[in-house]
């Protein structure tokens, strides 16, 4: 992991601002307020739908399926939490880590789109694996999504690099490790190492910012 370092970098990798709020989520009318005092939307399946474009409806996720999800809204220009099933903020462990990890992933799209000169974007369809972990846009959010998932299983750098690419022994299969391993299963070795450099660098960020 050495050569990393030797990579030119053009575009600096983007840290979502750090949410502190301790209050309880636990229910969906927490979720809302929890949305509103930290800048993100947490809305139900309606009014996501209702909130996207004609072209974005097309490739929309469907309504049943997953429980919650979240995105870069390119109408509203925030971070949205989709909670498909309002039942997911009293029954499903340690809910409100997981949002606040997927809006991690989503203020670094939200920060992407401000850096733009035009406000066209589309987002992109998860549907062609290929095309969609390709996307670089997205190269850079699951790049943070899976170094804050290694920061959290290991105590320092040296380790999170080395459990990149190790094999995860039994337990419920780990979010960063599925998505790392959709990253080489569907992604040319070009944009394997460009998933390397930046996880590199948001390991180096999170752990300065940790000591």
């Amino acid at each position: 992991m050495r050569y990393i370092k030797t990579f030119n970098i053009f575009e600096a990798v983007i840290i979502p601002t750090k949410i502190e709020d301790l209050s309880l989520v636990n229910s969906p009318q927490s979720a809302v307020e929890f949305g509103q005092r930290n800048d993100f939307d947490v809305v139900d399946y309606d009014e996501f739908f209702n909130s996207l474009s004609e072209k974005n409806k097309k490739e929309a996720p469907p309504r049943r399926g997953v429980p919650f999800f979240a995105l870069f809204n390119p109408i509203r220009r925030r971070a949205m939490f989709v909670l498909s099933d309002p039942n997911a903020t009293r029954f499903i462990p340690n809910f409100k880590e997981i949002m606040l990890d997927i809006i991690g992933h989503e203020r670094v799209h939200q920060e992407q789109s401000l850096r733009r000169a035009t406000i066209d974007y589309s987002l992109p369809s998860p549907l062609d694996r290929k095309l969609y972990f390709s996307n670089k846009d997205e190269v850079m959010a699951f790049s943070y999504t899976i170094a804050n998932g290694l920061a959290k299983t290991t105590r320092t750098m040296e380790t999170a690099i080395k459990d990149l690419d190790s094999e995860q022994l039994g337990g419920r299969p780990l979010e960063h490790k599925m998505i790392w391993n959709d990253v080489k299963r569907y992604c040319d070795e070009k944009t394997i190492k460009r998933y390397r450099k930046y996880i590199y660098l948001y390991l180096e960020k999170i752990f300065e910012e940790g000591n």
